[in-house]
């Protein structure tokens, strides 16, 4: 047996201790046990598949500073930091557009096969693939999809159905259940009609309607949890609107609940978290919104995390579809006679704290009616919501929160947009745990299918 020198013992020590503290007691030696696990033969039994739906880097980058702000660091970035994890740049190209939608995107993962924008594991030719999910199935794993998105939309449903077009959602409800897959949670009740719910009780499924519920539910069995008509609230709202707050869970809680169901599987799992919205406030160009779902996003790996210092033979993915909108902080200049001292960029962390300032998206201002003021009421509204406080030539401009209110926005914040798109970027992806060396540095989305595989010896 070999032994460390007393120095470098120390050191070890060291740094198990400063992992520890960051990530949990049991999860300090997690990348020591998960190397020993893989030299030994050992390979994953289960896997987290987590997706921050619409995340460029600028994404990531302007929640881990927001948190920062306070003393804090983002758990994503955190890993970075403290693990071995294995990084990589993906190239998002769908089968027929360079600027992939998240129907295809999904499909490449689920289905390890590029198709067309807005289709789900259909090819261009009509064949149908086989999924993830069929192909974990068949195998005794159990498998659970958790959304901030209605839970029929086209990031959980790339991992298990095969329809034409990703607008269909009641027929993906429909198909979870003819596929059985064995947890479901999120948003769009409306596509789950009290037949289909009746149906799902008489599979077996335990149905949720409510945070209480979800967190009260009574083990074994399926799961079904549907907390909202359509999407779940954004994040930002959900912090600030008690009545969302009591009604909701976090994707945090979501996520912990599907682990403690998919735990028991002497076969393993496959759980894909999605936070969704990310995406959507990209579509919306509402930088607070982002970065708030992005940091819901990031208390999800947590989550994750903990779970994984206690058992360390399960993989970890975390990365995005695409980019959407191309969300980033500009430099901002003032001159001295503003209040500023001299200087290039002097004025850009001023301005980017006004974020704090922020505390509803642009979608509940929209649903309370903030869009049909003008003069002086929408001056009021936007400053009690945003802290903005705007003179009368901007309230002209942000009457009716069109796109010219994002303008508005990036001349208080300095946040600024490419667009209300989808975007083509190389985009983020991680690996932590057993079977992470095998992901290479640059691959294509449709790769990750066939590794996953892999590693999981699914032939």
């Amino acid at each position: 047996m070999n032994h460390l020198p007393s120095a470098n013992r120390r050191d070890f020590l060291r740094s198990a201790l400063a992992t520890s503290a960051l990530f949990g007691a049991e999860s300090a030696l997690t990348s020591t046990k998960t190397r020993a696990a893989e030299e030994n033969g050992g390979g994953a039994k289960n896997v987290i598949f987590m997706v921050s739906d619409g995340m460029n880097h600028g994404a990531l980058s302007l929640a881990r500073q927001f948190r920062e702000k306070s003393g804090g660091t983002t758990n994503w970035t955190r890993l970075y930091r403290e693990q071995p994890v294995v990084r990589a740049l993906v190239e998002t190209f769908s089968a027929n557009s360079c600027v992939t939608d998240s129907a295809a995107a999904a499909s490449a993962w689920g289905g390890g096969k590029r198709v067309n924008n807005g289709v789900l594991n259909v090819l261009p030719d009509g064949s149908r693939v086989e999924t993830l999910h069929q192909k974990f199935q068949t195998k005794g794993r159990k498998t659970g999809l958790v959304t901030t998105a209605t839970i029929t939309h086209a990031t959980p449903a790339g991992f298990a159905v095969n329809i034409d077009s990703r607008a269909d959602e009641a027929l993906i409800a429909e198909q979870y259940l003819e596929r059985r897959v064995d947890l479901l949670l999120g948003g769009g009740r409306k596509f789950f009609s009290e037949d289909l719910r009746k149906k799902y009780a008489g599979a077996g499924y335990r149905v949720v309607d409510s945070r209480d519920a979800l967190i009260g539910v009574e083990a074994g069995g399926s799961l079904l949890g549907v907390f909202s008509e359509s999407h779940i609230p954004f994040s930002i709202d959900r912090e600030n609107v008690p009545e969302i707050k009591a009604a909701i869970p976090t994707l945090a809680e979501m996520t912990q609940v599907a682990l403690d169901r998919l735990a028991p599987s002497p076969d393993g799992f496959f759980l894909m978290v999605e936070g969704a919205r990310v995406d959507h406030a990209g579509h919306a160009n509402d930088a607070a919104a982002s970065i708030h779902d992005q940091l819901a996003f990031d208390d999800a790996i947590g989550t994750a995390l903990a779970y994984i210092g206690k058992n360390p033979d399960t993989l970890l993915i975390i990365t995005t579809d695409h980019g959407c909108g191309g969300i980033q902080m500009n430099g901002v200049s003032a001159s001295p006679d503003q209040g500023f001292a001299p200087g290039l960029y002097n004025a850009s962390n001023v301005y980017f704290d006004r974020l704090g300032g922020f505390n509803r998206s642009i979608e509940w201002m929209k649903q309370n009616g903030v869009d049909g003021l003008s003069g002086p009421p929408l001056a009021e509204a936007i400053a009690g919501y945003t802290g903005m406080k705007l003179d009368a030539d901007q309230v002209k401009v942000a009457q009716g929160m069109k796109a010219a209110y994002e303008d508005v926005v990036q001349a208080h914040t300095g946040v600024g947009w490419t667009s209300g798109n989808h975007t083509g970027e190389l985009v983020e992806f991680c690996a932590f745990g057993p079977g992470s060396r095998e992901f290479p540095a640059l691959m294509r989305n449709d790769e990750a299918h066939g590794k996953l595989l892999g590693i999981l010896g699914i032939g």
